[in-house]
């Protein structure tokens, strides 16, 4: 993907950070590559969720063009279907030369709409690339995959690397946050480690990955372990989980993942207010359950246990999650933590832990 210098992050309407995961993410680990916010529904008396970041907010790219070469869509699909304003504002980009960074399972070079204020389709166009006939900007699709993927072999059971999988019992849930956290203070302790992205969020990061959700069933587990393979010469790795094993939705790449990752442990992502799991009206899994269900299935394939629990807690007071803390402590008698608020090192602790790593020189 090309690499951009500076971006507008379309956050259009966004109402927690969950609806716009990628702003709140990219805001918090590439601050210097984000110009501005485009949100037509911003005002003083009712600011964008992100007003807080200090970027400033614009109501449309027209209102920006000459301070980004990207425009970065940063929500979650409502219904399944495009709103007509993000079409206008991917169509506007496009039209005046700036590129659109498409983290969507949609191809806008299918959207009649996009297709016909362009011109049509540029026959030179790729999976990955979408070009028009009449526009300067290109389409970059984060979710393209590998043509070469192969199936699962077993070889990731034999880096050097130990492997690190986020899980969770839910999707959406702190997953990517605490895998690049835990990547952080490893690489602060003097570890050789690296983040393995796994999602569209996690490759907008590191620059690199695969967008498992994209990929065929069959050759989901081999693309996870041929991203493992390619630095399992490292000392540790941290895969970024997906979904979760109890959501129906997404259950299926979870899986994957952990076939493909084959874990020498896990860290197990919670949120304690939530009480269904997400879009279902399905009970969220006890941490007990949870733990219990990820080792078993882990275990298939390599034996790995759960070394701690990484809480989301953004809509709760200090107080309360302490409280939260403690009470996942108790019941799981592994060391739990707010990563955002409270830091990430009980948890890196832990997996030092696990792996009998000494603290180096650095």
């Amino acid at each position: 993907m090309k690499k951009f210098k500076k971006l507008a992050l379309l956050v259009e309407g966004a109402k927690d950070i969950f609806q716009a995961k990628t702003a709140s993410l990219l805001l918090r680990y590439r601050p210097d590559d984000i110009a501005v916010l485009v949100d037509s529904t911003h005002t003083n008396s009712s600011p964008n969720v992100f007003s807080s970041s200090g970027v400033p907010v614009v109501k449309s790219i027209k209102d920006c063009m000459n301070k980004v070469d990207g425009l970065l869509i940063c929500l979650v699909l409502p219904k399944g279907k495009v709103p007509k304003t993000w079409l206008d504002e991917v169509t506007t980009a496009i039209k005046n030369g700036v590129d659109v960074i498409n983290p969507l399972h949609v191809n806008f070079g299918a959207l009649e709409p996009v297709v016909k204020a362009l011109g049509g389709v540029d026959p030179t166009s790729t999976e990955a690339v979408t070009l028009f006939k009449k526009g300067k900007g290109k389409v970059y699709n984060i979710r393209a995959v590998p043509n070469d993927l192969k199936l699962l072999s077993l070889e990731v059971l034999n880096t050097k690397a130990k492997r690190v999988l986020t899980v969770g019992t839910d999707c959406n849930i702190g997953k990517m946050l605490t895998s690049l956290e835990l990547n952080k203070a490893a690489l602060k302790h003097g570890l050789d480690s690296s983040f393995i992205a796994t999602g569209q969020i996690g490759i907008l990061v590191k620059g690199e990955g695969i967008a498992v959700d994209r990929v065929i069933s069959d050759f989901l587990p081999g693309a996870v372990e041929g991203l493992i393979l390619k630095e399992g010469k490292r000392d540790i790795l941290f895969v970024e989980g997906q979904g979760s094993i109890f959501q129906p939705i997404y259950s299926a790449v979870t899986l994957g993942l952990i076939h493909g990752s084959a874990p020498d442990a896990m860290i197990l992502c919670h949120m304690p207010t939530r009480k269904k799991l997400r879009y279902t009206d399905i009970d969220m899994p006890d941490l007990k359950t949870a733990i219990r269900v990820h080792e078993e299935l882990a275990g298939m394939i390599n034996k790995s246990k759960v070394v701690g629990i990484s809480l989301n807690c953004y809509d709760l007071n200090d107080a309360e999650t302490k409280k939260a803390i403690a009470e996942a402590e108790k019941i799981t008698g592994l060391p739990a933590t707010d990563p955002v608020k409270f830091g990430i090192d009980k948890l890196f602790d832990a997996v030092k832990k696990e792996f009998l790593i000494k603290d180096c020189d650095c």
